[in-house]
């Protein structure tokens, strides 16, 4: 399977490092001058990001890029950047943003910065994410989907378990959160390393069923003679190009079908803006 061809140069896309409070956008009646502002000392815990878009055009949809166990390294900007040539806004957000904002190459390291990742705190953050995404003039109001690698790929699932409006997840070889899919009504895309330590075929199934049993649009591929994390390119050990390449034309094939078609719970789009 190819992936489509890339709708702007690496010239054409902007980057920032980003801040999100995580309590929420500020109301504009609430960023008036405070003649006590000095003397006061902030509390508001701020997400840490980086952001890739096209510079021409727009607005466009986008995709929150959620990262894997190392943290918010250089490997998913250069994803944020692969995803904005192909016409999305895309967001990585620092699941370690609440404790330091760690990247780490140690396996033992990593085990515990996710380990310390709250989740009802990570979606409040990926909720601010939105919020922030939607103020952004460049962004097309409330069509975001979700993408995550490993941790990222568990947490993306979370997720979309938690907010309904959601266009579509896609969840690179993480854990499924059984006790949640009742609520999740987006299509889902699922990557599946054919010898996987972490996910067991079981959850996969789980995942497959019961989403299928609901009528909710759900794909999983399984790459023949992959490990886990096959699609991480920094990592020889287990990086496998072949199913990389087609898990990533995948990928892009989805998100271009689901991110701004409607879908069962989700309110329905507007003429105006179903063009990219």
């Amino acid at each position: 399977m190819n992936a489509p061809q890339p709708k702007y140069d690496r010239k054409d896309i902007g980057s920032s490092a980003v801040r999100i409070p995580a309590a929420g956008m500020p109301d504009i009646l609430d960023v008036a001058v405070d003649p006590y502002a000095p003397t006061k000392t902030s509390k508001q815990v701020f997400i840490r990001g980086f952001q890739a878009w096209p510079q021409k055009g727009g607005p466009f949809p986008a995709v929150i890029l959620l990262h894997e166990w190392w943290g918010m390294n250089a490997h998913f900007q250069e994803l944020a950047f692969r995803l904005a040539q192909h016409g999305y806004v895309a967001l990585v957000v620092d699941q370690y943003s609440r404790i330091g904002g760690a990247v780490t190459s140690d396996p033992e390291s990593a085990a515990q910065l996710m380990g310390k990742v709250k989740i009802s705190e990570l979606t409040q953050d990926l909720g601010a994410a939105c919020e922030y995404l939607n103020f952004q003039e460049y962004v097309k109001k409330n069509r975001f989907a979700v993408l995550g690698f490993c941790m990222g790929g568990s947490n993306a699932l979370s997720y979309a378990c938690a907010k309904r409006q959601l266009r579509a997840a896609v969840a690179f070889y993480g854990k499924v959160p059984q006790e949640s899919l009742a609520t999740l009504q987006c299509p889902v895309l699922y990557h599946q390393a054919e010898h996987d330590d972490w996910i067991t075929q079981k959850e996969v199934d789980y995942l497959a069923d019961t989403l299928t049993a609901r009528k909710v649009i759900c794909e999983v591929h399984k790459y023949p003679g992959t490990s886990h994390a096959f699609f991480n390119d920094t990592r020889p050990e287990v990086y496998n190009a072949e199913a990389s390449s087609e898990a990533w034309a995948r990928t892009l094939t989805f998100l271009d079908k689901y991110i701004l078609a409607d879908h069962l719970g989700v309110r329905p789009l507007p003429d105006s803006q179903r063009v990219r």
